[in-house]
């Protein structure tokens, strides 16, 4: 699990939702992509809640992986940059930090650079900086970074620009587990689905409560920030239905393809199993959680 990804499910958890429906729950954090998918294959996880890099790298050699649900259908990253930077065309040239390669910050580098008309392998250089990146920034260790929406807020706070961009479709995160576990513990992620919907509509109707909790799961007690943290939390574009759209699951296939040949072989509807999702929606569970 990793940052927003883990807000629904670690909200539902701490109001007790899981348990209403008969499971208990443990959030474990992992570091990286390529760990959460070792603990997954390794039976040591159930399910892994972060973005899907690592997961459709994994299936595109073949692994075995699915993902049961998207949190996020619009790209939620921005350019930041230090305070001496005031047009784009001062950017080639420059250093960009990320916090490791192959990771989503440097995908995010590559796809939002390209937006802005440059070319990531030629117009700049991209530096692995840990995910320190602000402090590197503000000591000059490179002049721009990618950062979520969260992160952004902070980073004007602290006085860094941010570039404009318009929205674009991106599948950002998810939840992933594997066939078997799919197949083998059905009504343990039937239960898991349930207390996670249960959990975005608590999120949506109850903002002091799960400011509370998101308060406790990013260790802070600075209000600005924290309210920063809810209102910019995609769940809130997602609403009720946490389906996938196809457009920003291809979009980010592309994005993938020209560094990951393998992933252009992927069919964005073939990564999904929605079953859990969907047979819950289509029997009204979703619906009668509002009234």
């Amino acid at each position: 699990m990793t940052g927003n990804t883990v807000v629904i499910s670690y909200i539902a958890e701490r109001a007790k939702l899981f348990e209403k429906y008969g499971l208990d729950v443990e959030h474990i954090l992992i570091t990286g992509g390529p760990a959460s998918i070792s603990a997954l294959l390794n039976n040591d996880v159930d399910m892994d809640l972060r973005a899907p890099i690592a997961a459709i790298q994994a299936m595109s050699r073949g692994i075995k992986l699915t993902f049961l649900l998207s949190q996020s259908n619009v790209l939620e990253y921005d350019v930041v940059t230090r305070p001496e930077i005031k047009e784009i065309k001062q950017l080639k040239g420059k250093r960009v930090g990320i916090i490791r390669y192959g990771g989503i910050s440097e995908l995010m580098v590559r796809y939002l650079f390209d937006k802005l008309g440059l070319d990531a392998d030629k117009d700049i250089t991209i530096i692995q900086a840990g995910q320190a990146r602000l402090v590197a920034m503000e000591k000059g260790g490179f002049e721009a970074t990618v950062l979520s929406t969260a992160e952004t807020a902070y980073a004007k706070k602290l006085g860094f620009r941010v570039v404009d961009m318009p929205a674009l479709p991106f599948f950002g995160s998810t939840i992933v587990t594997t066939p078997t576990i799919a197949a083998k513990k059905s009504d343990a992620l039937t239960r898991y689905m349930r207390g996670y919907l249960d959990g975005i509509r608590f999120f949506l109707s109850d903002k002091e409560r799960s400011s509370q909790y998101l308060a406790d799961l990013l260790r802070s007690r600075d209000r600005e920030m924290i309210d920063i943290a809810y209102k910019s939390h995609p769940q809130h574009v997602m609403g009720r239905r946490p389906y996938p759209d196809m457009k920003a699951v291809q979009a980010t296939l592309d994005i993938m393809s020209p560094r990951e040949p393998l992933v252009k072989k992927i069919k964005a509807d073939e990564l999904f199993n929605l079953t859990f999702l969907r047979q819950l929606d289509q029997g009204g569970f979703i619906d009668q959680l509002y009234k």
